[in-house]
């Protein structure tokens, strides 16, 4: 085992020194290529460049695709603004994630950008070439370079193990040799210590002195183990049927338990959820508005709700029915569920009418979240109705406020929205600042 470690580790380190050579090499080669792109770009791109021919500057960047270092190429303006010709590889990671922004610009920490200036012609007056007339960006990768690291690394790995288990198979095979009577008596020991050592059968003799004394020991102590293996069964038997006879019973204990546990979940499940369309109910909400008015007026947490309510409901229980009516308000709530945030909290609040109470929110921003919840509500046909649209009523809490308070404020808004012609949203209390698309009007 020393000799395999020690071996191990040789050509472990070979391997290093290897892999660092190497490494060093293609960094060279990786400053080589860059300098010489660079170098190439700074002669070339002067004349096109002044005189703006953006066939010629493209074609002078793609001459930089042939080096597989580079992913990427861009001509911009002295001012960096405008960008006068661009080539691509391949899409280059990050450029979606920056949107908005210029390309060859984003620095995604990990390639390898660089800059040159582009100055005039040597035909133009000298005191205009001192002025830079564009920028080259050029973006390179080492991705080639650490392929091929990785690539000799899982060699370097793949021969030190296939030289390790080369080393293993001829110490195995070796020890075999030596020790093939040991081997055999270690194996009947391991047999007779596992639980299976009453089914052992004794030893033959190897005619060998010095291991044979060691087998009559071996077959004398199995044969006093079959004993107590076959008293011991007896008892384990025995113990066995009055151990099954309890679990029978505790098993009986538990599953009136787990019954009576399941049973409480779904009652409490019940008692807080509205049947038809499975969100909470007006008693679990009063709760909610309970807790949230009592962290408002201890601590000054800002919360508001919405109100909301299906327009000209009644006229599809009198033209579809009420079964359709049923499944209008369980789309409703669906969507509602889909479009509202983590932290808000929806029910029924009693009809066709839902509250939703929004944790941590003020009035601005409950009514631009109300308006997109409107728009969610609109825009997609319900299965039976066709569309349907909501108004919607927002508050939000203040100093003093109670429950009651709180939701009569809402329904004033909400009627408001219901007399302004529906599908709106209103809200209670002073104008918020300006905000985009349809602006509610407060009282």
């Amino acid at each position: 085992m020393l000799f395999i470690v020690a071996t191990t580790t040789t050509l472990g380190a070979f391997a290093v020194h290897r892999q660092w050579l190497l490494r060093q090499d293609l960094e060279q080669r990786f400053e080589r290529t860059r300098a010489e792109v660079l170098e190439g770009l700074r002669q070339s791109l002067a004349a096109p460049t002044w005189a703006l021919n953006v066939g010629i500057l493209r074609t002078g960047l793609e001459s930089t695709l042939i080096h597989p270092e580079v992913t990427e190429a861009c001509v911009f303006s002295p001012d960096r603004q405008e960008v006068y010709a661009e080539v691509h590889r391949a899409a280059v990671p990050g450029r979606a994630a920056a949107s908005g922004t210029l390309p060859c610009a984003t620095d995604n920490g990990h390639d390898v950008l660089a800059n040159v200036t582009i100055y005039p012609p040597d035909d133009i007056d000298p005191e205009r070439r001192k002025q830079a007339i564009g920028h080259a960006v050029i973006r390179f990768t080492r991705d080639n370079m650490h392929q091929t690291l990785h690539a000799a690394m899982a060699q370097g790995v793949t021969e030190v193990a296939a030289i390790d288990v080369a080393l293993v198979l001829l110490l195995t095979f070796g020890l075999r040799m030596v020790f093939s009577p040991l081997e055999h008596l270690r194996g009947a020991l391991f047999e007779l210590a596992s639980s299976h050592g009453d089914h052992l059968d004794e030893l033959d003799q190897l005619g060998r002195t010095e291991f044979d004394s060691v087998i009559d020991g071996f077959n004398l102590v199995l044969r006093r183990l079959k004993l107590i293996i076959a008293q011991r069964t007896e008892a384990e038997r025995r113990a066995r049927a009055a151990i099954q006879s309890s679990h029978h019973a505790f098993a009986q204990i538990q599953a009136t338990q787990a019954e009576l546990v399941e049973k409480n979940r779904q009652l409490e499940v019940l008692s807080k959820t509205d049947q038809l369309t499975g969100v909470f109910n007006r008693r679990h909400l009063n709760e909610t508005l309970g807790s949230a008015l009592a962290c408002a007026r201890g601590d000054g947490s800002p919360f508001s709700i919405i109100l909301i309510d299906v327009d000209r409901f009644k006229s599809v229980n009198d033209t579809h029915g009420h079964q359709a009516g049923d499944q209008v308000l369980v789309e409703m709530a669906g969507r509602i569920l889909e479009t509202k945030r983590a932290t808000d909290t929806l029910g029924r609040w009693g009809g066709e009418e839902f509250l939703l109470i929004c944790a941590g929110t003020g009035l601005r921003d409950a009514v631009l979240f109300a308006q997109a919840l409107r728009h969610a509500l609109s825009e997609r046909d319900f299965s039976v109705t066709g569309r349907m649209t909501a108004s919607l009523g927002v508050a939000c809490v203040q100093d003093g406020d109670t429950i009651h308070g709180l939701i009569s404020r809402a329904d004033e808004a909400l009627y408001r929205s219901k007399r302004r012609g529906r599908n709106r949203v209103e809200y209670a209390g002073d104008d918020p600042p300006a905000m985009p698309g349809e602006a509610p009007r407060g009282h």
